[in-house]
């Protein structure tokens, strides 16, 4: 993860109100998913497949369901910085790519 290139593009997000606290804690969500899951940010969100697959590997390996998704909140805005697009809802995804 490039995070100190990932920080400085949250800290210039407008929709982030709280900069110290809630760009920390994107950050720190994150990094948390690449070494709990032993996955390279970078890799995976350059490949929609990849992504899917690792959104609902944090839903079911880091319990973030219970936690309000804030780890799938952090990668999504990963994605978001590095590809310059949402990643899709999780069932428009399914819907779209998943028959």
């Amino acid at each position: 993860m490039r995070e100190t290139e990932f920080r400085a593009y949250l800290i210039n997000d407008k929709s982030i109100d709280s900069k110290v606290k809630a760009v920390g804690s994107r950050v720190s969500k994150a990094l948390a998913v690449e070494r709990e899951l032993g996955v390279n940010l970078d890799s995976e969100v350059k490949d929609d497949e990849r992504m899917y697959n690792l959104l609902l590997l944090i839903q079911d390996k880091m319990n973030d369901k219970k936690y309000h998704n804030v780890h799938q909140n952090a990668v999504r805005k990963y994605y978001l910085f590095v590809n310059g697009l949402e990643f899709p809802r999780m069932k428009t995804y399914e819907s779209k790519f998943k028959r």
